[in-house]
């Protein structure tokens, strides 16, 4: 018995660690399936022991409250779901039921309460700890779908799940220094950033899977009160046979274009289910199926270190092929070194590994665990020291040397991109080669690779032509605006917003450069901050970067500086948003024209926005502005307001 009472105390102490990795921070330590049956083995141990310490996860959802996100108390506390991983289950939870069940996605995301009053958004709060969550409604404007404004003028709760598509998802991971690890990570850390513009450009969206007030007799009337209402509803299905349904994969985790993690099945008749009542964990009007996860052994090879622009080496485990779902798998992230730590690997140690919700590769455990693989002290692209730096919860493995050639790539792939010194064809594997053949180990080389003409022509994969190509687009970027060129070297938050600021205030490097020296105070500048204002000065005093900086300045023409914006207009001073397809803008082009005109150009629609410019193709952006009377117009209707392009 003592030794079942210490197994569940160690479970505990274990699972909090967990939680807060989990819930507080979005960091997550373990799997879900190793989350899954840890708290499995302590329900057992409950059960057969008699003894629940109020701590325990089986009576309560985890999460926590950031202090700086004001706290606001549930309506009904936010439990979970009572889960299985069998359709006989499912059809006994049926079974007891009066009639049909409701099978819907288990969204795998950020959960959010919503509240209206009088047909207006009042409120948008987290789950936090299922009694407390954290009001995030300054940041509703930059998740698709939820309404402003309903039809609806009584009181109404909704709540559903802020999630990021895989495809979103992938997109915005091509764009940020440490990539995310799950679409659930970068949804709750948007949905939870103080400042909304930084939230904005995320990718999310908000999807509805329970009505809570007004209190309707079923589920299929509540989601269709809902879509009335302008929501976005979660796929769903009414039956009879739930456990069938599930048996003919009518729901496709593999097609599916949004994160989920399993279905929901609950009763239909909510006064049925209410009657239920509750666990301190769970509702009891519904259950969720999650699937089963096969494991396949394999032998463990090695780890993958690859570097990233932040410092982080990212960790990848390497095993021999397997067949799983139909694909070969041979590779599967470790997240970071706590998740390294606790596999205890060793090459030839046996595997099992698996797709995590049919999708993502992932180590389940190790059978043999000898614990003989050492992660290198030194990094394999530079040789520069590593270390073991523990950010938040979570321990990584680290490089030292910021002038890393392989961390240099992602800042070389972000000075190329489209936004910034835009150099065409000059990206990914590309760079890679020429970083690796040491062709390029500084940002000046990109305009000196006519040095290394043959050598490229010669290497696999590029020839006359694409040497040609990339030689082209090196001249094009030779033309470039002074506030890119300062936002192109990735200095910590230096970026194009402070370059225009940094640009309309100097005009010139050497102007700037004189600044930093004599002391300027940039913290006075509006839109700088203290913060902001320290970065740059300890980017343009460190030697090596200054001289970087004056390396690239020789190789370049700056553009005149952008035009006072013109006030005689009707769009200065105002927030103009631009979506669809436009005839004589590109997106880009636009929002430059915009800021020439004196007008901020916005990424999303709220009711602080003045006009939408919609052209072909238009979607949630133009259906938010109407439903804000935000008024709209067409091109022709702009380019008539303002006199012609």
């Amino acid at each position: 018995m003592e030794n079942k009472i210490n197994r569940m105390k160690e479970l505990l102490a274990i699972m909090k660690k967990e939680e807060l990795a989990y819930y507080l921070n979005d960091d997550p330590i373990v799997s879900d399936r190793e989350w899954d049956s840890q708290f499995d083995e302590l329900a057992a141990l409950e059960k057969e022991t008699g003894i629940i310490y109020a701590s325990s996860p089986t009576q309560k959802v985890g999460g926590g409250i950031l202090p700086s996100l004001p706290k606001v108390i549930h309506s009904k506390p936010m439990l979970s779901a009572a889960k299985t991983k069998s359709t006989e289950d499912i059809d006994k939870f049926a079974g007891k039921g009066p009639g049909d069940c409701m099978v819907s996605w288990k969204l795998d995301g950020l959960t959010l309460v919503i509240r209206y009053a009088n047909g207006n958004l009042e409120r948008v709060i987290t789950r936090g700890d299922g009694n407390i969550g954290e009001d995030v409604t300054h940041n509703c404007a930059s998740i698709l779908g939820i309404p402003q404004h309903i039809p609806c003028m009584g009181d109404v709760e909704v709540r559903g799940e802020c999630v990021v598509s895989w495809a979103g998802f992938d997109e915005v991971n091509k764009h940020v220094d440490e990539p995310y690890a799950h679409p659930r990570g970068l949804a709750a850390g948007s949905v939870r950033l103080l400042n909304q513009r930084e939230s904005a450009p995320r990718e999310l969206q908000f999807v509805a899977f329970e009505l809570v007030q007004p209190f309707l007799s079923t589920v299929e009337n509540s989601y269709a009160f809902l879509a009335e209402q302008g929501f976005s509803v979660v796929p769903h299905l009414l039956t009879k046979t739930p456990g069938q349904v599930i048996d003919d994969k009518l729901f496709d985790v593999k097609t599916f274009p949004l994160p989920a993690d399993g279905l929901i099945v609950e009763y239909n008749d909510k006064v049925f289910g209410k009657s239920l009542g509750a666990t301190g964990h769970h509702e009891n009007c519904r259950i969720a199926f999650k699937w089963e996860d096969a494991t396949h052994k394999t032998k463990f090879l090695g780890v993958r270190i690859r570097p990233t622009r932040s410092g982080i080496l990212s960790l990848t485990a390497l095993f021999t092929p397997v067949m799983i779902d139909g694909s070969k798998v041979q590779k599967a992230t470790l997240h970071n070194v706590d998740i390294f730590r606790k596999l205890q690997l060793g090459v030839g140690d046996e595997l099992e590994v698996y797709k995590a919700n049919m999708i993502i590769p992932a180590v389940a455990k190790n059978n043999t665990k000898s614990g003989t693989y050492k992660l290198p002290d030194t990094c394999p692209c530079c040789g520069g020291k590593t270390v073991v730096e523990q950010r938040g919860e979570t321990n990584y493995l680290v490089c030292t040397n910021p002038r890393c050639s392989a961390k240099r790539v992602r800042q070389f792939e972000h000075f190329c991109a489209r936004t910034y010194m835009e150099v065409p064809n000059m990206a990914g594997a590309t760079l890679e080669a020429l970083v690796d053949e040491g062709f390029i180990k500084t940002f000046a080389d990109i305009y000196h690779l006519d040095r290394y003409k043959d050598q490229i022509i010669a290497l696999d994969g590029f020839g006359k032509r694409s040497y040609e190509k990339i030689q082209e687009g090196v001249e094009v970027s030779r033309d470039a605006a002074f506030s890119s060129f300062l936002a192109a070297f990735g200095a910590p938050l230096i970026g194009r917003h402070i370059g225009k600021l940094l640009e309309k205030q100097f005009g010139t490097l050497d102007a700037l450069l004189q600044a930093v020296d004599n002391g300027f105070d940039f913290a006075s500048l509006e839109g700088m901050g203290p913060k902001k204002a320290a970065n740059l000065v300890a980017w343009l005093k460190d030697p090596e970067s200054r001289q970087e900086v004056l390396d690239v300045a020789k190789e370049v023409r700056f553009k005149a500086a952008p035009k006072a914006a013109a006030t005689n207009n009707p769009f200065n001073g105002k927030t103009v948003v631009a979506t669809g397809s436009l005839q004589h803008f590109t997106r880009d082009g636009i929002n430059k024209k915009l800021e020439e005109l004196g007008a901020k150009a916005g990424s999303s629609v709220s009711k602080k926005t003045d006009y939408v410019i919609a052209g072909p193709g238009a979607g949630s952006k133009l259906a938010k502005a109407q439903s804000l009377g935000v008024p709209v117009l067409t091109e022709q209707e702009f380019l008539d307001m303002i006199g012609g392009i």
